[in-house]
């Protein structure tokens, strides 16, 4: 089977590693590192473009592991064999990279990776302005490929409102809820309606209570195709220390990713989150969880410690730049 790598945001390698075979049928996952998984896959690799997570897709030409891994042994071995390239038409550079920092390497060595290109595929050099690109990289844990990019997408937040999140983002922190297909879900800060379109495109659960206090963000989310008149889920204007749509005990799992108190006006976020566990607290069943998004670290988890929340586990990544964790809790 043909080997793969691809690029995802940091943190989320475990939950990668348990999703991908899931979605992707008739994958082996080789080896999984933060924020790269190495993989075997015999479909089409179009099948790649549709994983809403990865980032920079790479047919693997070759890989190496072990200490003191350095670019002129791996263009040597990748040079002394004789190579097929998924893509080969059009035009291609090459391009070092050492701990996700592309670098410049001798003259001698970025030639003789061009040659091999050359020699062995019907790619054209252009260094400007190329259709495909051959990347040598090097990790800090020990492993470096060689790899032709065959897939390229730029997360970007242009074509996002202020503080909504990405949708790949989302989906990951949908995945680390581990949904059951009867669950009852709450998402009590909505926004723009992120966590509910994903969890409505690509996951099965019973229903969904979708809210938010402002009644315009709910405006919009009920244009949505995917929440509009859609019988799963409840979409409603509430404040998320009242739900009082939500009875005593009848969630199973809330997903949500509250106010950090960088664009909102929030005088204590401390205590913001302990009214929020508050409220948490009486929407759930018992053993229910909840999965939160933050970027205040110290104040969440200090706020849990006083509310008797319990800390199930934890993912530290980054969102719009900014350090954040993932958190699966419960009482």
């Amino acid at each position: 089977m043909a080997e793969f790598i691809s690029s995802f945001i940091t943190g989320f390698q475990h939950v990668v590693e348990k999703n991908l075979p899931q979605i992707l049928a008739g994958v082996k996952i080789l080896h999984v590192f933060d924020g790269l998984i190495h993989y075997q896959y015999a479909g089409d690799s179009h099948n790649l473009d549709k994983i809403i997570y990865f980032n920079n897709t790479f047919f693997v030409l070759k890989t190496m592991k072990g200490k003191g891994l350095n670019f002129p042994s791996l263009v040597g071995a990748v040079s002394s064999e004789k190579k097929y390239y998924l893509i080969n038409k059009g035009t291609f550079r090459v391009r070092f990279q050492n701990e996700n920092q592309f670098v410049k390497v001798d003259k001698n060595i970025s030639k003789k990776a061009e040659e091999t290109v050359l020699h062995n595929s019907k790619l054209h050099l252009d260094r400007l302005s190329p259709t495909t690109e051959i990347w040598y990289s090097i990790r800090r844990e020990g492993f470096a490929f060689c790899g032709q990019l065959i897939s390229k997408r730029e997360f970007t937040e242009k074509n996002l409102n202020k503080g909504e999140l990405r949708p790949e983002i989302a989906y990951l922190i949908c995945c680390y809820a581990d949904l059951k297909q009867d669950d009852v879900v709450a998402e009590p800060f909505c926004g723009y309606g992120s966590i509910p379109v994903q969890l409505i495109k690509k996951f099965r659960f019973q229903k969904l209570f979708a809210s938010d206090i402002d009644k315009d963000k709910i405006s919009i989310n009920m244009q949505k195709k995917q929440l509009k008149d859609n019988p799963q889920i409840e979409l409603s204007v509430n404040d998320a220390f009242v739900l009082p749509q939500i009875i005593d005990r009848s969630v199973d799992v809330v997903i949500t990713d509250p106010p950090w108190g960088y664009f909102e006006q929030i005088d204590d976020i401390g205590e913001f989150y302990k009214k929020m566990f508050t409220s948490f607290k009486r929407i759930l069943k018992e053993n229910g969880r909840m999965i939160i998004l933050s970027a205040r670290k110290d104040e969440i988890e200090k706020a849990a410690l006083e509310m008797n929340v319990q800390i199930l586990s934890s993912l530290h990544t980054l969102v719009n730049g900014k350090k954040a964790s993932l958190y699966k809790m419960t009482f």
